[in-house]
């Protein structure tokens, strides 16, 4: 259990305080105690604990005054809080405690079991909304850069020409166009990238789908991004199963798919390295839960700078990068890999993912071949 997490535990007698940190304590928690309502409210916005074990019947202030108090307090509004009882029957007093914004509800005397099982619950949604909030964050100050650096190319290219910088000079003003053209296509590339991630995670995202050749779109994808291959001094290989068939997928939405496949092992490899982008069709039965029938499948393998097991689960959630990746002068928004996972599984496909610290990534794209859903 993570040393930083704090109960702070909150009952009029001194004994049951006793108990509470004790169970606590031996699950490796640290522990807070305060014997009244006023000192439960004192503390919590002193000590900010990650979660409030309260009792309702209490002199002066009872637990349910104390907890309006908790929720009406900025400081304190969002700790969980599970109340504790004596009267097991009273549904009123159960009620009242959720409407006040109790997280949990339980009677004495406790269930140590229970109890330890509830306060683990609560805080493993606790930790994962503060993951997930860290991560938009970091994401949105992403998001601010991506978009703040090439405005500024752009703007300084406008100025420069208002300015008449160019006047003299065609052939220069027609280079720094260019530069601020490319600039403008990936500002628009991202904010593509964010709607795109919020239609398939609403369901909105209409699919276009008409018969496609996988090979040509893969050929065609990764053609434009062998001028990046050569700059990085990367070898881009491509390997086609010539008898692919026909496809009933969205050309565009499956470009989008490989392109940010391929770009990102592109991002991650360094010089002298290589990525392979592979077709082939591959046959299912019963050993693939979900999967059964022809597809066809597109591998993207590299010998870049891998990803640990451990995070492997975790790429696909937007705003997430691995760390490995985190170490890499190439920053992104990560939400490719997003967009990867949501338009594959959107066609009724499925993406695997293998890879080893240091030694590379190869995901794996398969969709029906029949393009049904």
């Amino acid at each position: 259990m993570d040393e930083h997490q704090k109960i702070l535990a909150v009952d009029d007698a001194p004994d049951n305080l006793v108990l509470l940190d004790r169970l606590l304590r031996r699950q490796g928690f640290d522990v807070a105690k305060a014997l009244s309502g006023k000192e439960c409210l004192a503390k919590s916005a002193s000590e900010h604990p990650d979660l409030i074990i309260l009792d309702v019947a209490m002199p002066e202030m009872n637990g349910f005054e104390t907890l309006k108090h908790l929720r009406g307090n900025e400081i304190t509004k969002d700790i969980p809080v599970i109340i504790l009882t004596a009267n097991s029957k009273d549904a009123k007093s159960i009620e009242e405690g959720f409407s006040l914004g109790a997280d949990e509800y339980l009677t004495k005397p406790i269930d140590q079991d229970e109890l330890i099982a509830r306060v683990r619950s609560i805080l493993r949604v606790v930790k994962a909304e503060h993951e997930i909030e860290q991560l938009k964050a970091d994401f949105q100050s992403m998001l601010v850069h991506d978009l703040r650096s090439p405005l500024s190319v752009i703007i300084g290219v406008l100025e420069l020409g208002a300015a008449g910088e160019f006047d003299e000079n065609p052939a220069e003003m027609k280079e720094f166009l260019n530069s601020a053209l490319d600039t403008s296509q990936k500002m628009l590339g991202l904010i593509n990238d964010i709607l795109d991630v919020a239609k398939l995670e609403a369901g909105k995202l209409q699919l276009n789908k008409q018969p496609n050749d996988v090979n040509v779109i893969v050929a065609g994808a990764v053609a434009r991004l062998k001028v990046i291959a050569r700059e990085k001094g990367i070898t881009l290989k491509i390997e086609q199963d010539q008898d692919l068939p026909i496809c009933e997928c969205d050309g565009g939405k499956i470009d989008q798919v490989v392109t940010n496949l391929v770009g990102n092992a592109l991002k991650f490899t360094p010089k002298d390295g290589q990525v392979t982008v592979r077709t082939s069709t591959k046959t299912y039965g019963e050993e693939a839960p979900g999967l059964k029938g022809q597809y066809i499948a597109l591998e993207v393998a590299d010998t870049g700078v891998g990803i640990s097991q451990d995070e492997v689960p975790l790429i696909f959630d937007r705003y997430r990068q691995a760390k490995s990746a985190k170490g890499s002068a190439q920053k992104g928004t990560g939400l490719g890999l997003t967009i990867v996972k949501r338009v594959t599984e959107a066609h009724g496909g499925r993406v695997f993912v293998e890879s080893a610290l240091g030694k590379g990534t190869k995901f794996t794209v398969v969709i029906p071949a029949g393009g049904n859903d």
